[in-house]
């Protein structure tokens, strides 16, 4: 199975909470923020602690107003990455980067649609909670990764959709909404 090398530590955790602020607010994040600490324990991973923290978005905000606000977290995650990089390292850093703050293996990306590859989330928190791939708003953070650097690399493409999961080859697949 493929190797992720980073993981989600404080760094992360503190940097979605960052980029969350300016999307919610302080205090919706604050009181978010407030709601996981009363049910995690000190020793949870960070997987854990970011998978509740977008369930508890989820819960405040209803289903769909997670995946609105969780998607553009990703993209706000996104943004700040390229803003850092070269436009001339862009694929590379899409590519490699969630595997970097141990998201997922990586991305694979073609001139029609994305992978995510090996995700953290699937396999051990969101199938033994039955979700469905994209069925739960933490999915919708990768989703919005992809699709903020999809649109600066790929001339006319005005979103991504998911498609489906190949489940032996743990990927999602997403292809581009273009003009």
């Amino acid at each position: 199975m493929e190797r992720i090398e980073g993981e989600i530590n404080q760094d992360v955790i503190n940097t979605l909470v960052s980029l969350t602020k300016n999307i919610l607010g302080e205090n919706a994040v604050n009181h978010v923020l407030s709601e996981i600490s009363k049910r995690m324990g000190e020793s949870s991973s960070g997987k854990d602690i970011v998978f509740a923290f977008a369930d508890e978005i989820q819960n405040m905000f209803g289903q769909k107003g997670g995946y609105a606000i969780i998607r553009q977290l990703g993209r706000e995650v996104a943004k700040v990455l390229m803003e850092r990089y070269p436009k001339e390292q862009w694929e590379e850093v899409l590519e490699k980067s969630l595997n970097t703050f141990g998201f997922a293996y990586k991305i694979e990306k073609t001139s029609t649609e994305a992978y995510i590859c090996n995700c953290v989330f699937y396999e051990s928190i969101l199938k033994p909670k039955n979700y469905a791939p994209v069925e739960h708003c933490v999915c919708w953070c990768g989703w919005g990764f992809i699709e903020a650097f999809v649109k600066g690399l790929e001339e006319g493409v005005k979103g991504i959709v998911w498609v489906d999961r190949d489940y032996e080859n743990r990927k999602c697949r997403f292809i581009y909404i273009k003009d």
